[in-house]
């Protein structure tokens, strides 16, 4: 070789290994910048479900969002994955796994079939600011991940006010989370949800790209009580109100014997109204918030409904002993008799108030600030999450027709007469703390909500506590009665659920499909899927078996797990039985009774 040839092929390795490095330099640099993640998992305040993720980010505005999913979209496609994205909070209050990007173990393929997937968990409580307030037109705009309580306290610094019956009574929820699940206040043919209130949704897609859409279009309908199946919500324009005053009226420990006649006229003096019912007592109290004017001077009245437990006598150990007692024989022989239980229970249910003065008094009556009276919040110490009761929530939540109202009150109170009274022996019995909640609303055009399409809903909610110390092997003491009143407000009264209450069953119910809830809208609901994220980013298991209308499986104790309706005996936990209701009409629902064949000396067998 010359060296005219060796300086040419020296050179030649020159530029090839400059060009190697250059381009090892591009790879570097095109790598993706993932946010820092801040853990791997998160759960449910109801501690039902726990959602595991990859990456677990706090963004802190739409910018960093979008960059996080452009980010985390190219290590996908890198790794020949698939990204999962989904969006909620710490702590979150669900009890449901729609929150969760991937999927739990109860609904999850076998191992050697599970996909590849990178999943992200977007936690929205740094999203929580006013970005800009308009004095003159009312309107605010707020991060996406703003709770209630900041949202009514930021209302009160922009000189505003919520809209009366717009926002849920737990102040402890985001904004976001309320309006994607369908949470709702109560309005009957009014405002009774933050979407009534709603201008406009910024929201990123699964391309990180930032868009805005207006609440009156597709997107918006969508968003919605869409549980974010399109894109992340983190910036919503808000239609306020001048300061209002608002007009507490309380109907306190009535007789029920006819509640629907009663709830008719009540709805008459206001729409906005909210009852806790209990048929086991055959009492309920009610709620009417009217908006009056504010040379109507205003008191120091504030919303307390939901109690803060902190510092109260420590009932755990008492709880746990009642809901294990399944043949109700602690009571028997400890002296705690139902005469001494129930009246407990009352005090901590139907009989609580609304609001509280500035002394800390019950008021059955007040005027006072809107923003004072609209939500309530119990911090760590509510009775389902704090130490008082070391308890968690059967929180059952669907919508029914008005017209079928009056008929499905009849069922609740017969299955209280029937199963839960069924003998002589039992007459006296009655549920731990809780209610039914019975709201109000509108029908509306919002693809998935509980209320799409519907002439007059009302929301039924079934609230019970149980002992979270025994809750993997024991039911919720009388739990049956709650069981039946989920399946039948599913099935015979084809109720709605709500997407952030209930439990996985509620929504794969072989024989009550929610996708046939929705025959008008859910085929449009697949089409902004496809548009907007076809690669199915946002879609949560739960709504792909929904999608599928794939069934729950039933196996030994599942109706324990809340993962099945019974319908033989080995579905239920041991010592019970799966059994028809004795109610009238309702002999095809069966439900898991304490099997009485074991203590053959009570006489119930």
């Amino acid at each position: 070789m010359t060296c005219g040839q060796q300086r040419r092929a020296l050179a030649l390795l020159c530029f090839a290994v400059l060009q190697a490095t250059l381009l090892s330099l591009q790879l570097a640099a095109a790598a993706p910048v993932l946010p820092q993640s801040v853990g791997t998992s998160y759960k449910a305040a109801y501690h039902y479900v726990q959602c595991e993720a990859d990456y677990v980010i706090e963004p802190g505005s739409t910018q960093e969002l979008a960059d996080a999913i452009k980010a985390y979209k190219q290590l996908a496609e890198e790794k020949g994955a698939q990204l999962k994205v989904r969006v909620s909070r710490r702590l979150f209050h669900s009890t449901t796994s729609f929150v969760c990007p991937a999927q739990l173990k109860s609904f999850a393929d076998s191992p050697e079939n599970k996909p590849n997937v990178i999943s992200v968990a977007v936690l929205h409580e740094r999203l929580n600011t006013t970005l800009s307030a308009d004095p003159e037109k009312f309107t605010m705009r707020i991060g996406a991940g703003m709770k209630l309580r900041e949202f009514t306290a930021e209302a009160t610094r922009n000189g505003m006010s919520v809209q009366i019956g717009s926002l849920p009574a737990y102040a402890g929820l985001t904004m976001a989370g309320v309006m994607s699940t369908s949470g709702h206040g109560s309005g009957d043919n009014a405002t009774s949800n933050i979407c009534d209130t709603l201008i406009s949704i910024t929201w990123v897609d699964a391309n990180g790209n930032v868009r805005t859409s207006s609440r009156d279009s597709e997107e918006g309908r969508l968003f919605c009580g869409g549980m974010g199946l399109i894109g992340v919500m983190t910036e919503l324009d808000i239609q306020m109100t001048p300061p209002t005053h608002t007009k507490l009226i309380t109907r306190y420990l009535a007789n029920d014997t006819d509640i629907v006649g009663d709830i008719e006229k009540m709805l008459k003096v206001s729409p906005h109204m909210l009852v806790f019912w209990r048929p086991d007592m055959r009492l309920y109290s009610a709620y009417m918030l009217k908006p009056v004017s504010t040379s109507v001077p205003a008191g120091d009245a504030h919303m307390t409904l939901l109690p803060n437990y902190k510092g109260r006598t420590n009932m755990a150990h008492l709880f746990r002993v009642i809901q294990e007692d399944i043949f109700d024989e602690t009571m028997r022989y400890s002296g705690i008799a139902e005469s001494v239980l129930c009246p407990t229970v009352a005090a901590n249910s139907v009989a609580k108030t609304w609001a509280s003065d500035g002394k800390g008094e019950d008021v059955l009556f007040a005027v006072g600030k809107t923003n004072e009276l609209a939500a309530t919040e119990c911090w760590d110490d509510c009775a389902w999450n704090g130490p008082a009761y070391n308890g968690t929530a059967e929180d059952v939540h669907l919508s029914i027709e008005w017209d079928d109202f009056q008929d499905w009150t009849t069922d609740i109170k017969n299955m209280f007469q029937y199963d839960l009274w069924e003998t002589e022996y039992d007459k006296g019995r009655c549920l731990g703390p809780g209610y039914i909640w019975l709201r109000f609303g509108h029908g509306g055009p919002d693809y998935l909500s509980m209320h799409y399409d519907m002439k007059r809903p009302v929301y039924v909610q079934s609230t019970w506590l149980k002992s979270r110390a025994v809750m993997d092997r024991f039911p919720m003491r009388y739990g049956f009665i709650t069981d039946l009143l989920e399946e039948v407000s599913l099935c015979k009264y084809k109720g709605r659920p709500h997407w952030g209450k209930n439990f996985a069953r509620t929504f794969t119910h072989p024989s009550c499909s929610i996708k046939d809830r929705y025959p008008r809208s859910f085929d449009k609901v697949l089409e902004l899927q496809k548009q907007h994220d076809p690669a199915k980013v946002f879609e949560p298991e739960l709504w792909q078996k929904i999608r599928k209308q794939e069934s729950f499986k039933m196996y030994p104790r599942c109706a324990l797990d809340k993962t099945c309706y019974c319908q033989e005996d080995i579905h239920c936990p041991e010592q019970h039985r799966c059994i028809p209701s004795r109610a009238p009409g309702l002999e095809s629902y069966k439900v898991c009774k304490p099997d009485w064949r074991l203590l053959p000396e009570s006489g119930r067998a």
